[in-house]
Parts: C-alpha cells; structure tokens; sequence
C-alpha cells in the first residue's frame, strides 16, 4: 500500500493543467471541496486521513487542505474514481427532494 496525496485543485475544472489540474477537463468538476472529496473517499471506502489546514503550494494562500489516500490505486484511478463519485454525489443531492411531514405538537 502506498499514500497517495490529493488536493481539490487536482480534480478542479475552473484550472488548468499548468495550474495543477491533474485529470482531463472532461472529467474534472467545478469548484471541488475537501468535504466532497472525504464523501467521494468514504464511497469508494478508501483508507484515508483528511487535513483540512493544508494549502496546495501553488496556492499557499488558500487553506483548500488535501485528503492522503492509502491503497494499491494508480493517482490517476483514484482522481477519477474520486471525481465520478463526486458527480453522482451532487447529481443525487439535486435531485433530492425532501417529503413533506405534518408538525405534531405535543400532547
């Protein structure tokens, strides 16, 4: 098992492969957060260890912090495998559309 280091700016569609993108615009989401990235892990029920006060070097002035993956994946089979898990995610948060309950008062 090896640790594999991902910072949000690696998955990032809105920045460019000079910026840090690591994967294809194809596949890269908008505006990824670290809090996305740990669902996306927990999903795909990855080994994982999450610092939320680290800055990507490129950006030392934006706290986005970076999730340390443990497994046998290739870098690029996680970033994708974390970037598909993240669509379905917010796919399936703006589907989602909360049943109405009537409010019982107590007796």
């Amino acid at each position: 098992m090896k640790e594999v280091m991902i910072w949000p700016i690696y998955l990032d569609a809105d920045k460019s492969l000079n910026e840090g993108r690591k994967i294809s615009q194809e596949y890269a989401i908008s505006e990824p957060r670290i809090k996305e990235i740990e669902k996306a892990a927990q999903k795909l029920k990855y080994k994982y260890t999450v610092e939320e006060d680290k800055s990507y070097p490129g950006e030392w002035y934006n706290k986005s912090g970076r999730i340390i993956i443990e497994t046998d994946d290739s870098k690029k089979e996680i970033l994708m495998n974390l970037s598909n898990s993240i669509k379905d995610i917010r796919e399936a948060r703006k589907n989602y559309k909360p049943t109405k309950k009537g409010k019982k008062g107590k007796k």
